[in-house]
């Protein structure tokens, strides 16, 4: 039996642009979750720990300079987890190569950590890993191939770094083939590249392929990131027992929402002051609809009032628009449209409100015209001003959109 920890995709030093004045505190986040799952594995007591690949961010690597200070903190959170062995694969983002941060000797003070160079079978008590280092930052090449592990007696662990060809991605680098544990009499094959969980079954229903993901969200969209997977397996042939654990501190959340009303906007402040753990959180905020200037300037001082709440806080409002009085919506739809048939509609409608009728500037004859042809009439009954006046705000959002 054999119990170890996956992970990948560690991204240390990720210059993390978006968040501004708030990217270091990011960056400081990132490697105190690193040290918490390195504890976390410690307390689980596995076996050994496999990372597949992308340990360091390649911005580091594009000005060939490594900040010391990144590598003194990673080789300390090393250090502290021996004797557990620890298994290091390049990914396309930290390749081997003359330059790479892997050739300098600061790792070889680490007895822990073994850094595979070579795609070559390496064994671990009972346990076979197979790695497939990345080498370079592009291939067209499955760096799977080579794995040949039909009559190996031991647990066999493919180690790699690329794109499994489930149909997720065209013309993938470094792409897997999706029956890698199949052809290759792997028991387990563990992936890195992708950051958000995912688990492929094999042939037989049986989960064999993992990526674990980032331990902490590098971006928006990767919606099953923050987590690393504790695997066990009992013996050759048996189904792995694959077990997420949620490390991750940062939330990255995009929330889209219409505003119409003031009161729409005063409940968006509500939702956002219930969110737990504000510093923790990036925030998207995309707001859409048809309001009134109050409104907008409402929604407009939101960046200013949330800047230091949050890690980062920001508001798309290319969507949400000036509500227009009728002779400006009247003047956007296009002579003979559809939308300008509908718009007659909406006018002769308006006839029927004794509220609201006098901002229709459409005949009574026009009006009588219209009823005529509709083929429900029944549609009149229980119309309020206020389904009206959401009507021509519907209308108008759409034609400044398609505008």
């Amino acid at each position: 039996m054999v119990k170890f920890l996956h992970t990948a995709d560690w991204h240390l030093g990720i210059k993390y642009k978006q968040l501004g004045d708030n990217a270091q505190k990011a960056r400081n986040i990132r490697v105190k979750t690193i040290e918490n799952l390195m504890e976390k594995a410690i307390e689980l007591n596995v076996d050994f720990i496999l990372i597949s690949g992308d340990l360091f961010d390649s911005n580091l690597f594009d000005s060939n300079q490594v900040d010391r200070k990144l590598l003194s903190a990673v080789t300390q959170i090393f250090s502290k987890t021996a004797p557990t062995p620890i298994y290091l694969l390049p990914g396309n983002h930290d390749p081997l190569g003359k330059d790479s941060l892997y050739n300098d000797p600061v790792w070889e003070k680490l007895d822990n950590l073994t850094i595979f160079t070579q795609p070559e079978p390496y064994n671990h008590g009972n346990v076979t890993i197979y790695p497939c280092p990345v080498t370079q930052k592009k291939s067209k090449e499955d760096p799977t191939e080579w794995i040949n592990a039909q009559e190996n007696p031991n647990i066999s662990i493919g180690l790699a770094h690329g794109n499994l060809q489930v149909g997720f991605i065209d013309d993938a680098n470094f792409p897997i083939h999706p029956d890698r544990t199949t052809i290759s009499g792997l028991d387990y094959l563990a992936l890195g590249e992708w950051h958000s969980l995912f688990q492929q079954p094999d042939s037989k229903g049986v989960i064999r392929t993992v990526y674990p993901g980032t331990p902490e969200t590098t971006k928006f969209g990767e919606n099953a990131s923050g987590q690393a997977v504790i695997v066990e397996i009992q013996s050759p042939d048996s189904p792995p027992q694959i077990t997420p654990i949620n490390v991750g501190t940062l939330s990255w959340l995009q929330k889209e929402k219409e505003i119409n009303t003031l009161a729409d906007a005063q409940y968006l402040v509500g939702e956002l002051n219930d969110i737990p753990e504000p510093e923790n959180n990036v925030i998207l905020l995309k707001v859409k609809g048809v309001t009134n200037q109050e409104t907008m300037n409402y929604v407009s001082q939101l960046a200013d009032d949330y800047h230091n709440k949050f890690m980062h806080f920001q508001v798309v409002m290319d969507e949400l628009y000036l509500k227009p009085n009728l002779l400006e919506l009247k003047a956007l739809i296009p002579e003979g449209a559809i939308v300008n048939q509908t718009f007659e509609a909406l006018m002769a409608i308006m006839k029927t409100q004794p509220e609201i009728q006098e901002y229709s500037d459409i005949t009574s004859e026009r009006t009588r015209e219209i009823f005529s042809q509709l083929q429900n009439q029944e549609v009149l009954e229980g119309l309020s001003p206020e389904i009206i006046n959401r009507a021509f705000l519907l209308m108008y959002q759409m034609i400044r959109e398609v505008s």
